[in-house]
């Protein structure tokens, strides 16, 4: 059953990370370096190399250009815009840079008209209340090997059995972030457009 206690503790790891609430998110506007330093600093758990970069000046600059959030007043970032970043850092390895546009285009074009509407902060919220919620007993539940590798038929006796199952673990979990990610996308497509 080590295997099954290799996922567990994995499943842990990956559960546990810390969400930035909407009171950690500083009531100053910030300067781009500001930015980097803070989205770097909060969110330094997801990187998965030391010497990855959470968030880039080209970054903030390519996302400005794409309108994903209204540019900076005096080359200065407020609370709204350190939001959207945090959303924008969890959406770009899923959504294309259209989708997540399409996404939050109700919102930014809210921002633009009203800085001060309280659409985006009810959504930032309540997307921190959804990571909290994500609970490791059920990622537990379908890390489990009579879940994941049961229906498959694998010789315990081949060589190289291990590898083989964590090659067949990594390509299952693929199907469903794939999988996932295409429900995302045709909720994009069928309610956003």
């Amino acid at each position: 059953m080590k295997f099954n206690d290799e996922l567990k503790t994995l499943a842990l790891e990956i559960t546990d990370l810390e969400t930035i609430e909407l009171s950690d998110i500083p009531d100053i506007d910030l300067y781009m370096d500001q930015v980097t330093t803070f989205m770097e600093t909060k969110l330094s758990y997801y990187k998965r190399g030391k010497d990855d970069k959470i968030l880039t000046k080209t970054m903030i600059n390519n996302y400005t250009k794409a309108k994903l959030f209204p540019s900076p007043v005096k080359k200065k970032y407020n609370k709204n815009h350190i939001m959207l970043l945090i959303i924008i850092y969890h959406l770009k390895s899923i959504l294309s840079i259209n989708d997540i546009n399409i996404l939050l285009k109700p919102i930014t074009t809210q921002l633009v008209t009203n800085v001060k509407s309280k659409t985006l902060e009810v959504v930032y919220s309540n997307f921190v209340v959804i990571q909290k919620n994500i609970k490791t007993t059920e990622l537990e539940q379908s890390f489990t090997n009579q879940h994941i590798l049961g229906a498959l038929d694998i010789d315990q006796s081949m060589e190289n059995v291990e590898i083989v199952e964590n090659i067949l673990l990594v390509l299952f979990f693929a199907v469903i972030s794939n999988t996932e990610k295409r429900l995302a996308e045709k909720i994009l497509d069928t309610k956003f457009k």
